[in-house]
């Protein structure tokens, strides 16, 4: 495992993406990726083997896909 913050995540794809890019992550552990990519308006893909982060995944990127609804303002 490899700690990493969302905000270095963040930092690096904002320098390399635009907003509705695709994001992928091909060994995705917790989805911390996801996360930034989420909060970022950006498309994300993540491939896990291990259950146990897979099953941590889920709820993080829907608790941030949650939190991003929950920010929108309709007009």
């Amino acid at each position: 495992p490899t700690q990493k913050p969302v905000a270095l995540l963040e930092r690096i794809i904002l320098a390399s993406t635009n907003e509705g890019d695709l994001v992928m992550d091909p060994f995705s552990g917790s989805s911390t990726t996801g996360v930034a990519a989420i909060r970022l308006k950006r498309r994300f893909v993540g491939i896990e083997l291990e259950s146990e982060f897979l099953n941590l995944s889920v709820k993080r990127l829907e608790q941030a896909i949650n939190i991003k609804k929950s920010s929108l303002v309709f007009v």
